[in-house]
């Protein structure tokens, strides 16, 4: 049975259910932080692309990142883009950024309407409406931080998650 949770962010779910080790508190508030300060640049970067936008290439594939054997882990395909080449960034328009795994399998997708990525930083921010999935687990939102280089995704606005397999149950000792 598939159940809906309202959730501040998709990466909070993630570390909650993906915790293997103890939790730091401390470490991740101040990681938390510095995801914020970096989503509110890429917010300021995305309005600064959109203003600069005059010539997108149309059906356009960007590889953001690659594993050591140089196959792609993170690719972002769009409908348009354009690209900012001294600034490392690129707009895009019609979006869906995927994750691979070292064997080439689809690991988890963004789909977008609009989106600015910063090629060096690895990080995105995506203006409006998004789908985020990741095996059996999706969330919807609008207005959304990512960042590849660190597996994080943060939706800012009307957050929405639903799982397949999320099970709630009674603990027995």
């Amino acid at each position: 049975m598939k159940r809906w949770l309202r959730a501040w962010g998709l990466a909070t779910l993630l570390t909650a259910c993906g915790a293997q080790a103890a939790f730091d508190s401390a470490e991740w508030h101040g990681k938390r932080e510095l995801f914020a300060r970096e989503a509110e640049r890429m917010m300021a970067v995305y309005s600064n692309c959109v203003r600069r936008v005059d010539t997108p290439a149309e059906n356009v594939k960007i590889p953001v990142e690659t594993y050591a054997d140089g196959s792609v882990k993170v690719l972002v395909s769009a409908e348009r883009a354009q690209y900012f080449l001294q600034e490392g960034l690129v707009w895009a328009e019609g979006v869906a950024v995927r994750q691979f795994d070292r064997s080439g399998a689809e690991d988890g997708r963004i789909d977008a309407r609009n989106c600015v990525i910063d090629r060096n930083a690895r990080s995105g921010w995506i203006e409006g409406p998004a789908r985020v999935r990741r095996g059996s687990l999706e969330c919807r939102g609008r207005n959304v931080y990512f960042s590849a280089a660190d597996s994080y995704v943060r939706v800012f606005e009307r957050s929405e998650v639903e799982s397949a397999d999320l099970k709630f149950g009674r603990v027995t000792e």
